[in-house]
């Protein structure tokens, strides 16, 4: 699902009627603000619904399948999300 998708929906449940501008402009806050609480806090919980991590990925040594050349991916910080075992996926 991209961001004009998700727009849409919440459009659909939103309980004003508003042009998809300013979905978007609102999506973009949410994505913004968790953006830079995951960035102070390294984790976001949302109550019933799940959570997202930063974790951080190890250094680690792969090889190229067509020349197999041995090369390095280096340390990288990845956002994890986990879904709460209370929602119901269909």
């Amino acid at each position: 699902m991209n961001k004009r998708e998700f727009a849409k929906i919440y459009r659909k449940l939103s309980p004003y009627d508003a042009t998809i501008e300013t979905v978007l402009t609102d999506v973009d806050i949410l994505l913004e603000t968790l953006r830079e609480a995951m960035q102070i806090e390294g984790e976001v919980k949302f109550i019933r619904r799940g959570s997202f991590e930063v974790i951080s990925r190890k250094p680690r040594v792969i090889s190229n399948p067509a020349t197999r050349e041995r090369l390095e991916i280096h340390p990288k910080k990845t956002v994890k999300f986990k879904l709460s075992k209370i929602v119901k996926v269909d």
